[in-house]
């Protein structure tokens, strides 16, 4: 008796251990939940049918830089930069960017290594763009090294860290405290693409305002065509912030193992699911000749027979819910939604399966188990009537 007391209160423990989990990771789901649903897809895109190259560093440098520089051939002048300081101002409001600062600018590539660099012979003020969209790892002492050369003919009023999303941050373990005071007021960490709006971004404060204010169609088109693909590699790629907080809470108090039998037991979940199915229904599955499970998580009525009718209910089970599905096998040519959906009323919200006129389904979400015995209790009354009457 008491090695049955101290299971009992092991499983207690676990199951308090579980929802303690489940709890703390509710926001962290909900985050990784958004990110999955708004992935989006490239379509019919110049720069992946032009080049393999679109996830290389040189190749967003290239053509941000051609944004940027006023004297390049899309004829716009300061537009492009003037919206891109915009958005580093967006990035930290204390210290503001001025635009007539950059009025008389030359914007270049790979000069001293530095991807991008903003300069004014005018005002002596410049902005170092370091460009990590391809996840690069920083050099030794790369950016203090860049602000070491850059200051030596201009004030740097800002520093762009430009990445893909918001996970990657700069090293600055080998920075020393006179250049982590120095360098940390004017970085700006910018990712390609948020999905939340509220957070600057590449996308959404650069690119779709300098969409807007275009007057060149040739510049209209690029930027658009660059923002798909901006947006398509971010929201295509891993999760890593979401990942990176969920191994962190993992680590905690050995999660690691709440975490596996939580996933364990989603795995047996659908089994489950069939398994209460056909517990409640064993005894009482007339007029269907019998009730049995396919592959362990699929319920299946067998067999009701009236004629030449032969029909079977299947309800497939998932960690999400069931796929209850009303059909004659073997008979594609058989109409099911004149015979039976157009006839019963239960059967009205059921749509066809794969384009076969013998099946329909409808689908109930896993929190809607009491709708879907009351569904199947329903249809079984409804058939018996059918079975009755042919008596």
């Amino acid at each position: 008796m008491q090695i049955i007391k101290d299971w009992k209160i092991e499983i207690e423990n676990h199951i308090l251990a579980i929802e303690k989990f489940l709890k703390k990771s509710r926001k962290l789901h909900k985050n990784y939940t958004e990110r999955n649903r708004n992935r989006a897809e490239i379509g019919f895109n110049i720069f992946t049918i032009s080049s393999d190259f679109y996830y290389r560093e040189n190749f967003h440098s290239d053509i941000i830089k051609s944004f940027l520089n006023p004297k390049e051939k899309h004829n716009e002048g300061s537009k492009y930069l003037h919206s891109f300081i915009d958005l580093l101002n967006k990035k930290n409001k204390q210290i503001e960017i001025k635009k007539e600062d950059f009025k008389n600018t030359i914007v270049e590539r790979e000069i001293h290594n530095i991807d991008i660099l903003i300069t004014d012979e005018y005002s002596k003020k410049a902005i170092i763009i370091e460009n990590k969209i391809n996840n690069a790892v920083d050099q030794q002492r790369q950016l203090p090294r860049y602000v070491d050369i850059v200051k030596k003919e201009f004030e740097v009023v800002a520093i762009v860290y430009l990445t893909l999303n918001s996970s990657k941050r700069p090293d600055k373990n080998d920075w020393t405290k006179t250049e982590l005071k120095e360098i940390d007021p004017i970085l700006k960490l910018i990712s390609a693409y948020e999905i939340d709006p509220a957070k600057p971004n590449l996308y959404n404060n650069w690119i779709i305002p300098s969409i807007i204010n275009s007057v060149n169609i040739d510049s209209t088109f690029l930027l658009r065509q660059y923002g798909n693909l901006i947006k398509y590699l971010n929201t295509n790629t891993m999760d890593t912030v979401s990942l990176e907080k969920f191994y962190n809470s993992i680590k905690e108090n050995d999660n690691i193992e709440t975490a596996i039998s939580i996933r364990n037991m989603l795995n047996d979940l659908p089994e489950y699911l069939a398994i209460r199915i056909e517990e409640k229904y064993k005894e009482k599955c007339y007029p269907f000749k019998k009730i049995w499970r396919y592959k362990q998580r699929d319920t299946v009525f067998e067999a009701f027979e009236i004629t030449d009718l032969y029909l079977k209910l299947d309800i497939w089970c998932d960690v999400n819910g069931y796929t209850v599905h009303f059909w004659k096998p073997n008979d594609s040519d058989y109409d099911i939604t004149t015979e039976f959906k157009e006839k019963f009323e239960i059967l009205s919200e059921f749509n066809i399966h794969n384009n076969e006129k013998n099946n329909i389904k409808k689908y109930f979400e896993i929190f809607e188990e009491d709708k879907l015995f009351d569904f199947i209790d329903k249809l079984l009354d409804e058939l018996r009537k059918i079975k009755e009457n042919e008596k």
